[in-house]
């Protein structure tokens, strides 16, 4: 596992992990910005395999109740193929998990996932490679409002309603000159 006390060593070393199908049931992991290396011995052949980070769907989260009432959180990089999937961190410590959650999506730039019974649910919003985030309201900026003629500033919004109106049979007027 990775610890994030130190980030900026813990990034160059490799990291032990189980693994089924591997002989003596592990491989070393090293997780860098922009590629994931994974060094396991299989069939006695010794393999190096480079899995660019953008392969990763993003940085998951999964909580696991426990008996004593308490929950187990595991936080991991998914990808589409589970031999994939690296574990990032394991702990029972709720608010240690969540600053480490938003630190490796930050570092990887993936988005954060939550898993939801087997599948997972997209916390940050993308379009392509890029994060969405809430807009900001145009001429509702106080710090502009000031700057702007008075009729600009009070200006309405579009209106969303509007917007959808689509006249049929109507012809539009072009000038070419």
């Amino acid at each position: 596992m990775f610890e994030t006390g130190d980030r900026a060593e813990t990034q160059l070393q490799f990291a032990i992990q189980r693994d089924r199908r591997a002989d003596g049931g592990q491989r070393r992991v090293r997780v860098g910005r922009r590629d994931i290396l994974i060094s396991r011995r299989l069939g006695g052949m010794s393999m190096l395999i480079s899995v660019p980070v953008r392969a990763y769907r993003g940085v998951a989260l999964d909580v696991e109740p426990r008996r004593d009432g308490g929950a187990s959180y595991r936080l991991s990089l998914a990808h589409d193929d589970p031999d994939l999937d690296i574990l990032l961190a394991e702990t029972a410590d709720g608010g240690a998990i969540s600053a480490d959650w938003k630190y490796w999506a930050s570092y990887l730039d993936l988005p954060r996932l939550a898993a939801r019974g087997g599948d997972f649910e997209t916390l940050d919003p993308r379009l392509g490679g890029v994060a969405l985030r809430e807009t900001i309201a145009r001429r509702k900026n106080t710090s502009v409002v000031a700057r702007r003629p008075r009729f600009c500033a009070r200006r309405k919004e579009g209106d969303d309603a509007r917007m959808g109106q689509v006249h049929r049979s109507e012809r539009e007027i072009v000038c070419y000159e």
